[in-house]
């Protein structure tokens, strides 16, 4: 789970410090400030710890620093990595942050992180859980020799203090264009080619690629019926092809379904195969609302309540008011009144992208969003004058 996220001198951010809560997040802000950088530098930490541990060697700091030059470059896609640099900052920039961790135990107990720091508080060992920092500085380019990368760990903070076996719950990321109607052809691309497509899209292509699950996750039983209610079927992965069966029997094809219906329809789809199905695990969507007509919108701002109602990080950016909107309306019910909230507005400054975060909507300022809306009231009611 993503706790914390520092970003210095990257991209259009001159200083930013965000503090995450484990239920709702949402990123807001207009087109060009940065929420989609924002998003895949969280998810650059979140996946880290696993992506690292996976091959069960030991970790070296050469190895951690490869693996973020190479990862950030398929994330970002720049030219050089010293693009990065916020433009008129010399250098270097860095993004840092904290993941909370837990050991093996308390995952496959059943119980939640808090159930357990209650019941192991009696043994001299304590609490399970294990705080992991990352501190990553890019170098400009001119710093950096053949044999060398330009992504320096910083040596004390390297989570070489954690255990091996630590367990960092897993992330997934949603792109804001939908894959369900180019996931035959993509799949076929990039494992014959290289093509230029950036990693949260392989990612998601390797995620639902899992074989579905005998037994749906425990966690999300009670939003899986929800969606599939909501959807009226669900996506079926038959001989390399994605198809929607109804629960009347009707089979749509993925490339003939609506683009609002295919993200639900994919999230149901994920969900099925345990790609997150454990609490404290994260959920990263870009622009969730993109394309999607009012109706999918409100089930998009329901199914987010949902899951982080049920125990899951969620991570969204937008700047779309109706689906904030929406947020709220769900939130405000009796049920979901202790849903944890974190919102975060981003606009433009003299420096950079300037951050405001609280714990509700009204916290934040500016909210541009607001601002326009209630403009386009103005003028809309002037015009009738």
């Amino acid at each position: 789970m993503l706790k914390t996220l520092t970003l210095k001198d990257f991209t259009a951010f001159a200083e930013a410090e965000l503090e995450f809560c484990p239920g709702l997040n949402v990123v807001v802000g207009q087109n060009g400030t940065g929420k989609t950088k924002l998003l895949k530098a969280a998810y650059l930490l979140n996946r880290a710890w696993p992506d690292l541990m996976l091959p069960q060697r030991p970790l070296t700091r050469k190895r951690a620093e490869e693996y973020f030059a190479g990862r950030i470059m398929n994330l970002f896609q720049p030219i050089t990595l010293a693009n990065l640099i916020r433009h008129g900052s010399p250098g270097p920039c860095r993004i840092a942050g904290r993941v909370d961790g837990l050991l093996p135990t308390v995952v496959s107990s059943g119980f939640s992180a808090a159930e357990l720091k209650e019941l192991l508080a009696q043994f001299p060992f304590g609490c399970l859980t294990e705080p992991l920092y990352w501190n990553l500085t890019i170098q400009p380019e001119q710093d950096v020799t053949l044999t060398d990368t330009n992504v320096k760990l910083d040596a004390a903070e390297i989570p070489d203090t954690a255990a091996i076996n630590t367990y960092v719950p897993k992330s997934l990321f949603l792109p804001t264009k939908e894959i369900v109607s180019m996931f035959e052809g993509l799949l076929a691309l990039t494992l014959k080619y290289e093509i230029k497509l950036d990693d949260t899209y392989k990612d998601l292509l390797a995620s639902m690629w899992l074989p579905e699950l005998s037994q749906p996750p425990r966690l999300l039983v009670g939003v899986l019926e929800k969606l599939e209610k909501e959807l009226g079927g669900r996506l079926e992965l038959a001989k390399g092809r994605l198809i929607f069966v109804g629960s009347d029997g009707t089979r749509t094809e993925g490339p003939l379904m609506a683009e609002g219906f295919a993200k639900l329809a994919t999230l149901l789809f994920l969900f099925q195969r345990g790609v997150l199905s454990e609490k404290g695990e994260t959920l990263f969507w870009d622009e969730p609302e993109a394309n999607l007509n009012p109706t999918y919108i409100r089930m998009v701002a329901s199914a987010l309540v949902w899951l982080a109602k049920d125990g899951l990080q969620v991570v969204i950016a937008t700047h779309n008011l109706f689906l904030l909107r929406e947020i709220e309306v769900v939130c405000r019910k009796p049920e979901y009144l202790d849903v944890p909230q974190r919102y975060f507005a981003l606009s433009p400054g003299e420096k950079g992208v300037v951050v405001s975060q609280g714990k509700t909507i009204e916290q934040v300022d500016p909210l541009p969003l607001l601002d326009e809306d209630l403009a386009q009231s103005d003028r809309y009611m002037e015009t009738l004058e």
